[in-house]
């Protein structure tokens, strides 16, 4: 049975929570769902859309990280590997392998023999991840291609001094926002509270503890207080904001915020990703709705995390690095059909503070404030990346159930599916979809079932009123459902976060301003509204100009 997420704010002041969680990216949402599968109380704040800041604008990989091996981080990529099995277990119809081609070439670093041993090392990291999984989500080890083999397969590659290539497998995100969705969800299934658009103000102490938050509806302009045994800060990029906030002092751990865009171009790779080194950093280019995902840069931010947006400067650095690795290519501005940008919150390290921040670690760190001088019941999960957010949820939950005296709880995120994840093997699961709406177009189907799971039946039965002109029931009844049961709240919720096709460069002017009809009337937006919210998709769609 369908258990609609909609918002309640009038509610959260009415509710004494055990855990008040901060933040609605893949750490809070998993920190969210911990903690509501152990039977404590939770809610959780999410001052934007969920997902819809650094957990959105990922490379849109669950994997180990094999250029960690480099920095001798062997525990974070083992941890990456054992979570990445997680993710194909507990959201198996969004989360799936992907082959990677990474070509060889004479240099040193770059030479088959240096790469065979890494990539050794990370196929025996990652024992185990074939042992119960669905034939679908198997990983092949890694194999050899000669240089004729590797050109038949990326004709554009740099052909200067190259000896062939590996091709080793990860896993794919089909939408980290739609797997963030998922968690929350499942979240809100077990009993917790979740509302987007509402923002932590101050927080409530009492007695040198943290009992509270006093939170703002953005939507409406309600304010309210909020009781929570504790609170836990999963701000993200905003995180040392939040701890600045609480202990009105500096934070004891610092932030550095790294910047990174990504675009979508044209068809590249025909299913195959590329990594391939450049310099000391690394070029990404992954298959992904039919089109070519390019990724990523990684610089220093230090402006405000609310307006980080792609530059042209950015975009062209991405460029630069996608013709020097594939020069065959030849790409310009013009090819581009989007490009997003977003931050990484990475934990500066003390001991070498004018690290670049391609080097920073993508570990993570827990921080009892209580511990470090702070106000009791505040607790802060720092940095971390998407693969390793459920592992950094466990340690969270652990330590907070400790600190309320439920220790003995145990986690049960790592054998528990996601509440639209399907129940048979994937496989199973598309054929018996294919059977039950054969009137639907295979791919579309395919398409939808891979991003709705178990979800797929309540979306079918959607009966939108209002939406006949987009002349699409499939994409009426996506719009549909995102508004009465996906908590979307803005034109850009629906186009960029609940339906992934807003990314893809698809979406027309003519069915943006007919979805945005549709939802003022829903949401009982003025006329002055609903022309701010089109604005604002208008602005997220366009790819920035040189001046």
């Amino acid at each position: 049975m369908l258990h609609p997420m909609q918002r309640d704010f009038a509610s959260l002041a009415q509710t004494h929570f055990d855990v008040l969680v901060i933040g609605g990216g893949a750490t809070g949402a998993s920190i969210a769902l911990d903690a509501s599968l152990r039977g404590l109380r939770v809610g959780l704040l999410e001052k934007g859309d969920f997902s819809g800041a650094t957990s959105a604008a990922s490379s849109k990989l669950m994997h180990g990280g094999l250029r960690y091996l480099v920095n001798g981080e062997i525990g974070l990529v083992r941890e990456g590997l054992r979570e990445r099995r997680v993710w194909q277990r507990v959201a198996k119809h969004l989360v799936r392998p992907l082959p990677f081609l990474l070509p060889t070439y004479k240099t040193r670093m770059q030479s088959k023999f240096i790469i065979r041993l890494g990539l050794s090392a990370y196929d025996f990291l990652a024992f185990g991840r074939n042992f119960g999984m669905d034939a679908m989500q198997r990983m092949p080890s890694y194999r050899s291609l000669n240089v004729a083999q590797t050109l038949g397969l990326m004709p554009h590659l740099q052909r200067h001094n190259m000896t062939g290539s590996m091709v080793y497998h990860d896993a794919q995100m089909l939408s980290p926002e739609r797997l963030c969705l998922a968690i929350l969800r499942t979240a809100h299934e077990a009993g917790a509270r979740v509302i987007n658009y509402v923002e932590a103000n101050d927080f409530i102490v009492e007695q040198g503890r943290i009992t509270g938050v006093r939170a703002s509806d953005k939507l409406t302009g309600q304010a309210a207080s909020i009781n929570a045994d504790c609170v836990v800060n999963a701000a993200g990029p905003w995180a040392d904001m939040v701890m600045q906030n609480a202990l009105n002092a500096p934070p004891p751990r610092k932030l550095v915020r790294s910047k990174g865009i990504h675009f979508l171009t044209r068809d590249v790779t025909r299913g195959t990703a590329l990594t391939i080194p450049i310099g000391d950093e690394h070029l990404f280019v992954l298959p992904w709705q039919g089109k070519s995902l390019f990724a990523t840069t990684d610089t220093f931010y230090n402006g405000d995390p609310d307006k980080v947006t792609p530059e042209f400067s950015d975009i062209e650095q991405l460029l630069g690095k996608a013709n020097q690795a594939l020069p065959g290519l030849e790409l310009t501005i013009k090819d581009i059909d989007y490009v997003y940008a977003g931050l990484r919150p990475l934990v500066a390290d003390p001991a070498t503070p004018d690290k670049v921040t391609y080097g920073l670690s993508r570990g993570s760190e827990i921080v009892d404030h209580e511990n470090q001088g702070g106000p009791a019941g505040l607790f802060s999960a720092l940095g971390g990346k998407w693969t390793t957010s459920r592992r950094l949820a466990e340690e969270v939950v652990d330590l907070v159930g400790a600190r309320l005296g439920i220790g003995n709880s145990k986690c049960r995120t790592s054998d528990t599916l996601l509440a639209c994840t399907p129940r048979q093997n994937i496989a199973d699961f598309m054929d018996q979809m294919r059977a039950d709406y054969p009137q639907v177009q295979t791919d579309k189907l395919d398409g939808l079932a891979r991003l709705y799971g178990r979800l797929l039946p309540d979306l079918m039965a959607q009966k939108p009123v209002g939406l006949s002109k987009l002349k699409d029931p499939l994409l009426a009844a996506c719009v549909s459902f995102a508004v009465q049961h996906e908590m979307a709240q803005t034109l850009e919720d629906v186009i960029l976060r609940r339906l992934i096709v807003g990314q893809t460069g698809a979406m027309s002017a003519a069915k943006i301003a007919i979805i945005a009809d549709y939802m003022a009337k829903q949401l009982a937006w003025s006329e002055d509204e609903k022309q701010r919210q089109c604005d604002q998709v208008s602005a997220c769609l366009a790819i920035p100009i040189k001046h």
